[in-house]
């Protein structure tokens, strides 16, 4: 009961701060999404020196598992994992088509790391796994990568001002996203 508790209470956190978005403000990552700048509808943040920034977040759903007392997911065979970009905390400043390209490659790498996090996650369903802790120890670690990932694409491309290592790093997710 705690631990179920305990997931109920994780849940909250993460979903907290995007507890006013409706069905609408968010956007699935599929291969063939491609954002918009309408999509980014938060406005600008100033306080921030950049011309846009993409909300997402990489989720498992469904978000209302049960943990038992064995530390057990229940019904841990229905647990998937989706890449949702948020147009109500993503904004733009100065609208600009490679810039646009830019923002979709972070939405493309969240993609690809959900894909990640979801093909460990099969493993873990194959061999009948329920116990909470690998799952959020395959989340947790797929998440750190994700992140270590945006960081590095920022600074090798400046923020998607390096146009020829911005189209490197657009070539090397796409081709990684195909091999999945």
């Amino acid at each position: 009961m705690i631990k179920a508790i305990v997931l109920i209470s994780l849940y909250t956190l993460v979903y907290s701060s995007i507890s006013c978005l409706n069905a609408q403000s968010i956007i699935p990552w599929s291969k063939t999404t491609k954002l918009e700048w309408s999509d980014f509808k938060a406005p600008p943040n100033t306080d921030i020196i950049g011309y846009a920034q993409t909300s997402y977040k990489i989720e498992i759903q469904p978000s209302d598992v049960a943990v038992d007392e064995n530390n057990n997911i229940q019904n841990y065979q229905s647990l998937s994992v989706v890449a949702n970009f948020y147009t109500n905390h993503s904004w733009v400043f100065k609208k600009d088509d490679y810039l646009l390209k830019h923002e979709q490659l972070h939405f493309d790498i969240a993609g690809l790391y959900a894909r990640k996090m979801m093909i460990e996650f099969d493993k873990l369903k194959k061999n009948k796994i329920a116990d909470f802790d690998s799952y959020m120890s395959v989340y947790k670690s797929i998440w750190t990568e994700c992140r270590n990932i945006q960081k590095k694409y920022d600074k090798e491309t400046n923020h998607g001002l390096l146009v020829e290592a911005n189209n490197s790093w657009i070539e090397e997710i796409a081709s990684e996203i195909n091999k999945i």
